[in-house]
């Protein structure tokens, strides 16, 4: 209970911002979620530059005293988007190739011996790269399968509680991250709806004096429905994040 309050406070403070600093995605478009420009091509760039970002729920248990998890909700992209979005033909889904650059926000919520931890962190992802399918220009819908080739970003050093935390996905390190996207077209460009379901590791490493001192470990796991105001019924990991995704879609 104590740590669905947390989340539900979080996901309340997200959409604040979003309505705050965001308002044409939000307030202007009925029921879409998002609405982004089209590209001149009769599509919109991929991945999408929406402000809700890729959110999913992911976790640390390896390493961690028995019963003990580090919760970690998740967005990628969100306000920052993907600057430096490179798209060119080819690519094995035979559409794009697309590199970019983005920010994946982990807000880590202890449990067990940690219950009481509670910080927000942000690392770079600074070669991030996706491939997208054909699409039809200026058909609508546009839904196409997508693929999260490569996601790896990690904390600068001198961090007061990690040596190390490393968040690593996507098929090109042997982690299958397919995915797919429809775009809908609505005033003022297309509507997005668009996931990844993701398989992750997160490894860490504690600092000296730090809560985490001594402790390292490698957790892998898989997110189903790592998404971008993603409509469709999502079969989601058991807790407090799905439910309150659930109420937002």
């Amino acid at each position: 209970m104590f740590i669905a309050r947390r989340l539900f406070t979080l996901v309340l403070g997200l959409l604040a911002v979003a309505l705050v600093a965001a308002p044409g995605e939000v307030r202007a478009q009925g029921t879409y979620c998002c609405v982004v420009p089209d590209n001149g091509g009769g599509t919109a760039d991929h991945p999408p530059s929406c402000s809700v970002g890729y959110s999913g729920y992911m976790e640390i248990i390896d390493g961690l005293p028995p019963g003990s998890t580090i919760q970690a909700p998740s967005i990628l992209g969100g306000l920052g988007g993907f600057p430096g979005l490179v798209q060119v033909p080819g690519g094995p889904l035979g559409g794009m190739t697309e590199t970019w650059t983005s920010t994946l926000t982990m807000h880590l919520l202890g449990t067990g011996a940690y219950a009481g931890y509670n910080r927000i962190v942000s690392m770079g992802i600074i070669n991030g790269t996706s491939y997208s399918a054909p699409r039809v220009p200026f058909a609508s819908p546009q839904a196409f399968l997508t693929d999260l080739y490569t996601m790896q970003g990690q904390l600068p050093p001198g961090d007061r509680d990690f040596d190390l935390l490393r968040v690593t996905a996507g098929t090109g390190f042997g982690m299958p991250s397919p995915g797919h996207t429809t775009l809908t077209a609505a005033p003022g460009g297309w509507a997005v709806d668009s996931f990844f379901d993701i398989t992750y590791r997160i490894d860490f490493v504690g600092s000296p004096g730090g809560p985490f001192a001594g402790m390292s470990g490698s957790t892998t796991g898989v997110l189903h429905r790592f998404g971008m105001c993603n409509d469709r019924p999502t079969p989601t990991q058991q807790g407090t994040w799905g439910a309150l995704k659930s109420i937002y879609r």
